[in-house]
Order: structure tokens, then C-alpha cells, then sequence
């Protein structure tokens, strides 16, 4: 599995150019946010596949909206959307794990229920796509995209915090509470996860 996991990241950078080092960035923040809690040690290798590879769908949406350099019209914001449900079907033919499927198909349900593509809400969500909603929007938000510049890692916290809903509480408070790296302009020079 080691080798279509590695496959299909590189797959998804050449789409996306925030996707190069995105899916490890994301791989490494849910690891250490999985390990500190009682999240089983048996899924964990799962865990990290889903998180390197959580945007596949994004290879199926139109190149120019992926990368565009502006904020999104409501069209394209909904073609963006759809990366989640159609990475799951791209990818459901190669039956892989379980919760590999759950995170792509999951990871952007908000703990709400305002997210999509399904609307779920709380833990209906999988445990696995609640810790890489938390992951996925931190790195997000501390990495340069087309239409802006990194948030400092503080900033990014500060975002999140304002948009908890969003977030499994429990999950959001442990990972406030970790000593985290970032590639944000206020960020450690060492690895703290």
C-alpha cells in the first residue's frame, strides 16, 4: 500500500501546487494529535495514508480552479466542494481501508453539521476525519496559497478558535494545548508536534 500511497500524493502535487508537501504537513499534525488520544494504534498507519492523501479528489477538478490566485466565485467554490465525493469514487475501486475512504469522503464535515458533502454533524463524523478537519485547516492556514500569505501560527489558532464550531471540541482543545511546527513566519525552527 506503501507505494500507491506515495503514488498518489505525488499525483495530487502535480495538480495542486499547495499540494506538494500539503498531505505530509497534514500526515504529521493528525499523527501527533491521534497519538494523544485513545485513538487505535492498530489505525494509525491508516491514519497517516488518509492524511497524506485526504485532497485525491482535487486531481478531478478543473487545474485552474484549484490553483487560482483569487478568491473563489460561488461556482467554483462549489467544484472545489465536490473533491471530497469524487476523490471517494476515484479511489473506491483500489479497496483500500475503511477509514482510509471515511477521511476523503469526510474531511471537510463540520462538527455542526454545516460541512459537506454529506452534512453530518458531531460523531457521526469518523473519529479519523474530525482529527484531520483540525490538521488539514491548521496547515491550510499556515501555508502560502494563491489569494494569500501564511498566517502566523498565533493567527491561524486565532481563526480556528473563532470558527470552533467547525471542530470536534475535544479534539480542538488538545490540539491548542500542543507545541506545534509550522512553516507560519512566527514559527519554530525545529519540529514540536
Amino acid at each position: 500500500m506503501d507505494k500507491i500511497i506515495v503514488f498518489l500524493e505525488k499525483l495530487i502535487g502535480v495538480r495542486d501546487a499547495h499540494g506538494n508537501h500539503h498531505g505530509q504537513n497534514v500526515n504529521l499534525l493528525a499523527s501527533a494529535l491521534a497519538r494523544r488520544i485513545d485513538f487505535p494504534s492498530s489505525d494509525l498507519a491508516n491514519l497517516e495514508y488518509a492524511a497524506t492523501i485526504h485532497d485525491i479528489g482535487k486531481i478531478t477538478v478543473n487545474e485552474f480552479v484549484v490553483n487560482k490566485a483569487g478568491r473563489l466565485t460561488e461556482a467554483e467554490y462549489i467544484m472545489i466542494q465536490q473533491h471530497t465525493a469524487l476523490g471517494h469514487k476515484l479511489l473506491k475501486p483500489l479497496g483500500l481501508p475503511a477509514l482510509v475512504m471515511d477521511v476523503i469522503l469526510s474531511h471537510h464535515e463540520n462538527y455542526d453539521g454545516t460541512g459537506y458533502p454529506n452534512g453530518l454533524a458531531g460523531k457521526h463524523i469518523p473519529l479519523a476525519a474530525r482529527i484531520i478537519r483540525i490538521a488539514d485547516t491548521y496547515d491550510a492556514l499556515t501555508s502560502d496559497r494563491g489569494y494569500r500569505q501564511a498566517y502566523t501560527r498565533k493567527k491561524a489558532l486565532d481563526i480556528m478558535s473563532a470558527d470552533a464550531k467547525s471542530f470536534d471540541p475535544e479534539l480542538l482543545e488538545i490540539f491548542f494545548k500542543m507545541k506545534i511546527y509550522s512553516t507560519a513566519p512566527d514559527s519554530e525552527t525545529t519540529r514540536h508536534i
